[in-house]
């Protein structure tokens, strides 16, 4: 567990270091190739993380969902569970727990089909994923197998190996901005 800990604060602080126009570089690539792949283009339901301590930006990602006619859900958690809520607009976003952007939403998606957005801290080669350390898209995509999951992350957030339990979800593809895994 000790591992997995040091793994994380190291890849999160290489990530808080990176400067605002490597951040936007990386995040326009990142965007580019989601938004490009099939799943996104044929997905009607798009379940999407809103980025924040410099994760991977998602915001022209969402935007481009809705401007192709998608629906777009964002996760809100609630003690141990995370349900998304459908938003039309970024101004239905308010500071929720741990200070991230949730939605306001009283109607759960069904989590049937669709393409999930999915943030990390650290994945590795393999497609293992650390996150926060809290479980919520372990939990949700354990209970919602249909859906598709590509992660978005920098380069810099992908290691030789990321410690791995039984009840960790490993996303479908990881797209940083120069290649997918």
């Amino acid at each position: 567990m000790a591992k997995k800990e040091e793994i994380r604060q190291e890849i999160l602080k290489k990530r808080l270091d990176i400067s605002p126009v490597e951040w936007q570089n990386g995040t326009e690539s990142i965007t580019k190739e989601v938004t490009a792949h099939a799943w996104f283009r044929e997905a009607t339901d798009i379940y999407c993380y809103v980025d924040c301590r410099k994760e991977a930006g998602t915001k022209l990602i969402i935007e481009e969902a809705w401007r192709l006619g998608k629906t777009v859900w964002v996760p809100r958690t609630a003690g141990e569970e995370m349900d998304f809520y459908e938003i039309h607009s970024f101004t239905e976003l308010s500071r929720g727990c741990f200070g991230v952007l949730e939605p306001e939403g009283t109607t759960a998606a069904d989590g049937s089909d669709g393409l999930m957005i999915m943030p990390g801290v650290v994945f590795d080669e393999h497609r293992g994923r650390l996150g926060y350390g809290k479980g919520y898209y372990d939990r949700y995509l354990g209970k919602h197998p249909g859906l598709h999951t590509i992660a978005a992350a920098f380069d810099l957030q992908i290691v030789d190996e990321v410690p791995q339990e039984d009840e960790d979800v490993r996303p479908q593809l990881i797209i940083t901005e120069t290649r997918t895994i």
